[in-house]
């Protein structure tokens, strides 16, 4: 758990640098582009995503919506819920009807 809590707020701190970094280049005087997630996956793996643009099923479709968005959005929603699922919480006892 404290793994994936260490990686959900490395993901966040990750997310806040790429939207800063996209805020900077927003603001330029050049024009703006933004990394995407599929500029992201691109530049981690070191080939392009495989879309396929015939017979799209659902699955396509969402996987094409997901690497259009900018790249910050998708780091960040995964490390808020990475940090949200592996947060700590502390036990719950429940009293037995039994036990008095």
């Amino acid at each position: 758990m404290l793994f994936g809590r260490v990686t959900g707020w490395l993901l966040v701190g990750l997310a806040v640098i790429m939207a800063s970094a996209d805020a900077v280049m927003a603001l330029g005087p050049a024009d703006y582009v933004g990394l995407i997630t599929a500029d992201f996956v691109l530049l981690l793996s070191g080939h392009a995503p495989d879309t396929a643009e015939t017979g799209r099923t659902l699955f396509d479709t969402v996987q094409a919506m997901v690497l259009d968005l900018p790249a910050w959005v998708v780091v960040g929603t995964m490390g808020v819920t990475l940090s949200l699922v592996c947060r700590h919480r502390p036990r719950r006892w429940r009293r037995s009807a039994f036990r008095r």
